[in-house]
């Protein structure tokens, strides 16, 4: 796509996205309010359990699939990778659902409600089939931001039509369910009418398995633990840190979900230029997504330390004051994660770097990991938060220095000139060669 194209669909996904979050404005004050903060911090203790469910169903097929299905060149071979795609989902879907019933009885909040934690666990394996990867790789971006606000407007009816006080917790996540299994029949729908039935088969699901490890470990260490601070923090806190925490990480994670739709079309279209040998293309486009993404950062950083004091009270309410602290400790996040959404998604997974990015993650991992288990024990919410941050950081060192050692430094704009001047002052020899895309 020229410019202008990519710029229409961007604008597209992002007004979709604007939808979502524009649900969220719904919902989250809803909640915080009709539920209470002990309610609602069991609640998105649930949740955080199924958005670990999802990623570990997903075992970093997402984006194999999407860098598989963008080469395609026929429905026929477009089918293959689906048919395989959801027999491997399928597999892991039961090792899920093993996991998500022990994570439920070993976690104190979660136990006192064990059907909140069996549909939060059903909820992630139903996320974990979406077809999201099949339409971006095929470059059908407009399709999956439909069908998903088609499931946010009907989770958004029946949660406020079904969820009336703190005793309806568990309407929520039946409503989230019910919904997500209705868009995946549209989803399923809709792709096997363009591409076929998928056939299922298992023949390929350990090789498939083995090839997207790499990119699982490195999705382990950015997204699974992240995305399960909450829950951990509920072995660690009291109920009422967990609502602080997890309504906090719910604006912070609204904040790094606008850079989802950019990369939606940013990484298939660099993976087909690279496929195709056009790799001054696939510079020029990993540049702007450069600039936009560090723009992103930055101004979400101040945005956050400016406004949280002011917006969070009232749109929660006043219960959910301390919860302003956490924002502010999260926001420092947020140049470090667009930094490291750049580089691994739009530099690495494209070049096919996954082994790079599976020792970054783990590495990235045991930091955060550590970092949650000295400082959540003792700061509750605010400990949790800083581990969060220094995770994100640590990730970003690792992958700057991966990046140099590669010779792809000069993907990031004026970071060649900058990094030139540093060795000078360092009296170190600039070395000379090309980036290697290879």
């Amino acid at each position: 796509m020229d410019r202008r194209a990519s710029a229409n669909v961007i604008a597209f996904m992002y007004g979709g996205y604007l939808v979502r979050y524009a649900y969220l404005l719904i919902v989250v004050p809803f909640y915080g309010r009709v539920l209470g903060v002990a309610e609602y911090g069991r609640v998105l203790a649930s949740m955080s359990l199924s958005n670990v469910i999802w990623m570990l169903v997903s075992f970093g097929f997402t984006f194999v699939g999407m860098r598989e299905v963008a080469k395609a060149q026929t429905p026929q071979e477009s089918n293959a990778i689906y048919s395989l795609h959801v027999s491997a989902r399928l597999v892991l879907a039961v090792i899920g659902a093993g996991i998500g019933i022990v994570a439920t009885w070993s976690s104190p909040v979660l136990s006192e409600q064990p059907l909140i934690g069996l549909l939060a666990t059903l909820l992630g394996i139903v996320q974990a089939l979406n077809l999201g990867w099949l339409y971006q790789g095929r470059h059908y971006f407009r399709t999956p931001i439909m069908i998903e606000v088609f499931g946010f407007a009907l989770s958004l009816a029946l949660v406020l039509t079904l969820v009336k006080g703190p005793d309806d917790a568990v309407w929520v996540l039946a409503s989230l369910l019910i919904a997500a299994i209705a868009s995946a029949i549209v989803s399923y729908g809709l792709a096997t009418w363009q591409i076929g039935l998928p056939r299922l088969r298992f023949s390929g699901v350990v090789p498939l398995v083995r090839n997207s490890t790499m990119l699982f470990c490195y999705s382990s260490g950015s997204v699974v633990l992240t995305a399960s601070s909450t829950y951990l923090l509920t072995l660690f806190s009291t109920p009422a840190q967990v609502g602080y925490f997890g309504a906090a990480e719910r604006f912070a994670t609204i904040g790094l979900g606008l850079m989802s739709p950019a990369a939606q079309v940013f990484i298939p279209t660099i993976t087909r230029q690279l496929a195709q040998g056009d790799k001054a293309g696939a510079h020029v486009t990993t540049r702007r997504g450069a600039m936009l993404l560090i723009g992103y950062g930055v101004l979400v950083l101040c945005g956050a330390l400016t406004l949280s004091p002011f917006v969070l009270p009232l749109i929660l309410g006043a219960a959910f004051e301390p919860s302003v602290h956490v924002l502010q400790v999260f926001a420092w996040m947020f140049p470090f994660a667009a930094f490291n959404e750049l580089v691994a998604f739009y530099v690495f997974v494209p070049r096919r770097k996954d082994r790079v990015l599976a020792i970054a993650g783990v590495a990235a991992a045991l930091v955060n990991l550590a970092s949650a288990l000295v400082l959540a024990p003792r700061f509750g919410a605010t400990g949790m938060a800083s581990a969060r941050v220094i995770g994100e950081a640590a990730l970003s060192v690792t992958l700057l220095s991966v990046l140099i050692r590669l010779e792809l430094i000069s993907l990031l704009p004026g970071a060649e000139k900058a990094l030139a001047r540093v060795r000078v002052v360092c009296g170190f020899r600039t070395q000379a060669g090309g980036a290697k895309d290879d």
